[in-house]
Formats: structure tokens, C-alpha cells, sequence
């Protein structure tokens, strides 16, 4: 059995996010190996109550917080990286102690991954895997004239920085010390330098939990003689994309009957009402600013197909609620949604432009409504691309193919 030592900042039970990423990975982890794992001292109670009985010989928690001043940083605008920055030098001797104390065979940083954000277990003498991170997803550029100007330049930095990350000494040291480095999309294998592409691999971190394939959306054999509905949910913001689906209602002919609602909130939610009062589509489009998940998830399964522009996403929980209730997709094929959807269960847009987007867009909601098998189709496969690849189990597997790759290189 292997000895890992995890670092996991966020790490939590009964939680999404990246606190569920955290604790769903060390428990598929510790199924075949033991652990330790340092993660936050706010997180004990919690984690001590939620660890599996069959698992418990498997795990050493480890608990590691900040000082009270920096920790006041955590909660203010920006001070999370901030935070994140000291608690990842604040662990350096508890890492030290444990693997002077026990013999490791690798070490893993895991949670909050970006190729930008700090790690320094390569510092120390264990085979290093990093990852899953992120970092290398991007609007398509085509799209940047029309974003606000804040993240246009924030848009323009990143690109940047994709460019010149083989200039960054904690980058390349960081990819060289790596055994295996571990990205969640393509977008972000392009930043890693050809000479360790070889160590690259590509996996969401993410999973959906199975009580979500309780819902499954309700079949209508007759979709073309009544309304057809489409949802779109998650923050209403410029790189969720919401106002090219506005256009591209406004662009379907008036003999489709359709219904569109928009679940979420955010700083676009102004733009979005005025372009819909714009192309006069008040009867048809509604904004529902806050539910909770449950009922969400129920009005997902009332809807005929699921509408997802975003431009840029890692890995998308939303996207795969969706499909996990049956829902056909229509999304972009980029960054994550080109990993989490394949051709089966969505029809995948080209990138192209702000111009030109709407119209692919508009032709694909009206190529669902005028084959109503292909709903079903889709639907029912995107149901079993999210139940048989993006489980949790899925991530345990991946996980010890690799270990028994790196065990026998």
C-alpha cells in the first residue's frame, strides 16, 4: 500500500465546490492507499464526524490555519489568494514532519489548483504530482471586443501570461519537479511547455454526486405542437455569454413557440433585461433570481433542453446537473465544455464571433425543436456520459492507473 501525503486546502463534506473536489478525491484516494492529508483547522469537526468507517485506518487528517492577522485577510475582497498564499508557506513544517516521520511515495497538491497559484511541495525530496489545474481557460479572443473593459484587460493578462509562463521560475520549477502534471482542459495543456507535455494529462477534478439521477426530465413525444423550453443557470455574468442567447432568440421565427428562463443573478442581469426588452421578447424569456438547488434541479426537469454560452468554464457543475437530469445541450466546444460534452449529448457550437455565434446558435435550438428524437437522444446520453465518466469512482480509477504508471517508470 502507498503512503501520499495530500495537501488540501479546501477539503469538506457534504459540500460542492472545491471543498467537495478536496474530500471526494481523498476518499477515493484512500480506498487503495493511505493518506495524509493537511488541510484547514476550521474543517476538524466536520471531517471527523463524515469519515467513512472502512476508510478511517486509511487517513491522517492534519490541520493547519494561519495566524489570526493574516487570517482576517480571508474574507475580505481579493484577500483569498492573499490567505492562500501564507497557509501554503504556513504548512512547510508540518510537511517536513511528515515525511521525516514516514516514508512517501508521492506528494500531491490538490484543491484550488492553478498554474499560477503556489505550491511549494516540489521543495521537498517526494515524487510530486500536481494537480488538477487550471489557468489556461480564456474567453476566445474573437469575443474580447465586446466584454467590459475590466475583463477585457484581465483577458489580455492572462493571454500574457500564457505567453510568457515558461519565464516564471515558481512555473518551471514546479512542472520540472512534477512526476505527473495533472490539467482539467485543453485550453490549459497548451501553457505547459512541450518538453513536460509528455507528464500531462487531462482530467476534470470534478464529479456529480449520484443523488442527482433522481431527477430525470420529463419526456414530451409531441414537442413541436407546444412550447419549447430552454434553461440557462449560474451567475449572470459577461463570460457567461447569457446576452448571445438573448440574440439568438431573437432570431428564430415566430411560427417555433418557445419559452426560455434564465435562473441567477449577477452584474449582466441589467444588460440581459434591456436586450430583452430591446428585441421585445418580454412574453417569452423570464430571469429567476434566486432558488435553491432542489428546486432548481425540478424545474430542470420540465425543460425540453439546457442552453449553456458560457465562453469560459473549468468544470462545470451546473453543466453537469444538467445532464445528469437528461437534458440535451447546447454549448460552445471550448474549455471545459469541450471535456465534459461530446457530440452525443450536445451540440457543440464552433468559436467564432460575437456576430456570427447567435445564428449557430438559433439554428441549433430550432434543429432540436424540429427532431424530437434527437432530444430524447441526447439527452438520455449525456444522463450516462455524466453517470459512467463523471462519478466520483471515475476519479479513484484514474488516480491508481496513474499511480501504477508512476510506479513502474
Amino acid at each position: 500500500m502507498r503512503t501520499i501525503l495530500v495537501s488540501a486546502y479546501a477539503c469538506e463534506p457534504l459540500k460542492g465546490s472545491e471543498q467537495g473536489v478536496g474530500w471526494n478525491w481523498v476518499l477515493q484516494m484512500a480506498k487503495k492507499n493511505y493518506l495524509h492529508v493537511i488541510t484547514r483547522a476550521n474543517n476538524q469537526e466536520l471531517i471527523e464526524a463524515h469519515v467513512p468507517q472502512d476508510l478511517l485506518e486509511n487517513i491522517t487528517f492534519h490541520y493547519y490555519d494561519t495566524n489570526h492577522f493574516i487570517k482576517r485577510f480571508k474574507n475580505k475582497a481579493k484577500g483569498l489568494y492573499f490567505y492562500y498564499f501564507f497557509w501554503q508557506l504556513g504548512i512547510l513544517p508540518l510537511v517536513s514532519s511528515i515525511i521525516k516521520a514516514n516514508k512517501i511515495d508521492y506528494s500531491m497538491h490538490l484543491s484550488m489548483g492553478s498554474i499560477w497559484m503556489p505550491t511549494f511541495l516540489p521543495v521537498f525530496k517526494t515524487s510530486f504530482i500536481w494537480g488538477p489545474v487550471g489557468g489556461g481557460e480564456g474567453e476566445p479572443n474573437s469575443f474580447r471586443k465586446v466584454l467590459p473593459i475590466k475583463q477585457r484587460l484581465l483577458q489580455n493578462l492572462r493571454l500574457l501570461m500564457n505567453k510568457l509562463a515558461f519565464l516564471s521560475p515558481l512555473f518551471l520549477i514546479t512542472s520540472l519537479k512534477a512526476k505527473a502534471i495533472l490539467v482539467r482542459t485543453r485550453n490549459t495543456e497548451k501553457v505547459i511547455p512541450k518538453v513536460f507535455k509528455k507528464k500531462t494529462k487531462i482530467i476534470l477534478e470534478t464529479a456529480m454526486e449520484s443523488d442527482v439521477f433522481q431527477y430525470h426530465r420529463e419526456k414530451n413525444q409531441n414537442i413541436t405542437d407546444k412550447e419549447f423550453h430552454l434553461i440557462s443557470t449560474g451567475r449572470l455574468t459577461p463570460s457567461k455569454n447569457i446576452l448571445t442567447a438573448i440574440k439568438a432568440l431573437s432570431l428564430i421565427p415566430s411560427e417555433y413557440k418557445i419559452r426560455y428562463t434564465i435562473i441567477g443573478s449577477g452584474s449582466e442581469k441589467l444588460k440581459i433585461e434591456n436586450e430583452i426588452l430591446k428585441t421585445k421578447q418580454e412574453q417569452k424569456i423570464e430571469i429567476i433570481s434566486e432558488v435553491s438547488r432542489k428546486e432548481i434541479l425540478e424545474k430542470l426537469t420540465k425543460c425540453d433542453a439546457y442552453l449553456f454560452p458560457s465562453l469560459r468554464e473549468g468544470g462545470s457543475w451546473a453543466l453537469m446537473e444538467a445532464m445528469a437530469i437528461g437534458l440535451p445541450v447546447i454549448c460552445l466546444k471550448w474549455t471545459g465544455m469541450e471535456i465534459i460534452t461530446d457530440y452525443k449529448s450536445a451540440i457543440q457550437l464552433p468559436v467564432s464571433n460575437p456576430e456570427q455565434m447567435p445564428k449557430d446558435m438559433a439554428d441549433a435550438i430550432i434543429k432540436l425543436i424540429t427532431t424530437p428524437n434527437l432530444i430524447n437522444e441526447m439527452g438520455e446520453a449525456g444522463r450516462e456520459r455524466i453517470k459512467s465518466e463523471f462519478n466520483w469512482d471515475s476519479k479513484g480509477v484514474f488516480m491508481e492507473e496513474l499511480f501504477i504508471e508512476l510506479d513502474n517508470m
